[in-house]
């Protein structure tokens, strides 16, 4: 029973993000020292700890994609509340300043103790968010 309500807040959550924009829900879950890793060589990549740096990357992520939206392909839940372990596969969907479509899937690694995210690390393809990345770059150059 746990783990089915873990999934549908997981659900609830990724609707509300792409509905709202707002990151503040989604933050406000993190713990002060969470840790959140975007693996890869963009300006994306990197490790982040604490609230206020993960916001300012979710700031960026919406500064490049106004409309970006994430859909959960697939949710797994393990462990009891204190020790939560949830792997998501997502895609994610945006439109590109030419107004083609920008589609990559990817995984996200989350560990929960009683609610509050300790631990967030999302993996995607970084070729394609990098030729993304460049042509937003080439189109505000122009």
């Amino acid at each position: 029973m746990y783990h089915a309500i873990v999934r549908g807040l997981i659900r609830r959550g990724f609707a509300e993000l792409n509905r709202t924009k707002d990151v503040a829900p989604l933050v406000a879950q993190f713990a002060d020292d969470a840790v959140f890793a975007f693996p890869g060589d963009s300006r994306f990549g990197g490790e982040r700890r604490g609230r206020a740096a993960i916001a300012a990357w979710f700031a960026e992520l919406f500064a490049n994609f106004p409309d970006f939206r994430l859909t959960p392909l697939a949710i797994v839940v393990s462990g009891p509340p204190w020790a939560t372990t949830v792997g998501t596969r997502f895609r994610a969907d945006a439109t590109l300043p030419d107004g083609t479509p920008y589609r990559n899937e990817g995984m996200q690694f989350v560990r929960l103790r009683f609610g509050r995210i300790l631990e967030d690390r999302i993996y995607e393809d970084t070729v394609k968010l990098n030729d993304a990345l460049a042509q937003i770059a080439a189109h505000r150059a122009a």
